[in-house]
């Protein structure tokens, strides 16, 4: 089984290596007078994690997503990302970044800012950060049912449907492989949310 995943993984990576290195235009000013709390930030990564969702979702063009909040006069994205532990003592967690490292060179290349049209005054923004002080787990089983760990766009879904928007609008993928069996959000089910109004991308 192990020698299966390796073979596969590295099919995978050989099938995407061209399209996350595609050459693209660089990033411009963000528009930061038009952000607002509780948009999404969607990313294309460059690394394995990103490619196996591509492959998974096969239509989309962004890999993950996280939730923009405001601390003081910095904006931030708080997500839940595998991959990126900050040291030996670190683990796959929520945790929150700048906007401009959660769009830099070696961790995207491809990128989009999108309103939601959240009403002013919903929990989303605040349960985020929560998520993020608590350090929650990223869900390395994708399992929807439980909350006590989370995957990317699960996180995401998970506190928009709290405060009563159902992001993905009931949109879900079959998938049996990678350590996943059984109904998964990609990226792409949020996107196609019919509320949403992109107003940059990379």
């Amino acid at each position: 089984m192990m020698r299966r995943l390796f073979v596969i993984t590295v099919l995978l990576n050989a099938a995407l290596l061209a399209a996350c290195n595609e050459k693209r235009p660089g990033r411009t000013q963000f528009p930061f007078e038009e952000i607002t709390e509780g948009d999404l930030a969607f990313r294309c990564g460059r690394g394995i994690f990103s490619r196996a969702v591509l492959s998974a979702d096969g239509s989309s063009v962004y890999s993950h997503v996280g939730i923009v909040v405001r601390e003081g006069e910095r904006w931030k994205v708080v997500h839940a990302v595998p991959g990126e532990r900050e040291s030996s003592r670190d683990f796959d967690r929520v945790k929150k970044e700048d906007l401009e490292i959660f769009f830099s060179h070696d961790k995207a290349y491809r990128g989009c800012l999108v309103h939601t049209g959240l009403p002013a005054g919903s929990s989303v923004c605040k349960d985020a950060l929560d998520f993020a002080r608590d350090s929650i787990p990223f869900d390395n089983r994708y399992e929807l049912e439980d909350s006590s760990a989370v995957y990317c766009t699960e996180f995401v879904w998970l506190l928009y449907r709290r405060a009563g928007i159902d992001l993905t609008e009931g949109r879900r993928r079959e998938i049996h492989a990678f350590h996943v069996d059984g109904p998964l959000i990609l990226p792409e089910h949020i996107l196609q949310y019919s509320g949403n109004t992109e107003y940059y991308k990379y």
